[in-house]
């Protein structure tokens, strides 16, 4: 049994939700669930998150700090 995977379905990094900036692992950012339909990850880098940044849910609209 043979599996294909290509490049992106294999690694996606997370991505900051506010400034689309790559969070490496060791990171001290945030990931959460939307605080309104909590069906989306929120990922926020640590200097959106101390400067409150905004971001949107792209599900359901919600925007917080």
């Amino acid at each position: 049994m043979t599996f294909r995977l290509s490049l992106k379905e294999e690694v996606e990094p997370p991505v900051c939700s506010s400034c689309g900036k790559i969070l490496h692992p060791k990171e001290k950012g945030a990931i959460f669930n939307c605080p309104n339909c909590g069906e989306i990850t929120i990922n926020r880098d640590v200097y959106c998150r101390l400067q409150g940044v905004p971001y949107t849910c792209p599900n359901c609209g919600f925007s917080g700090p």
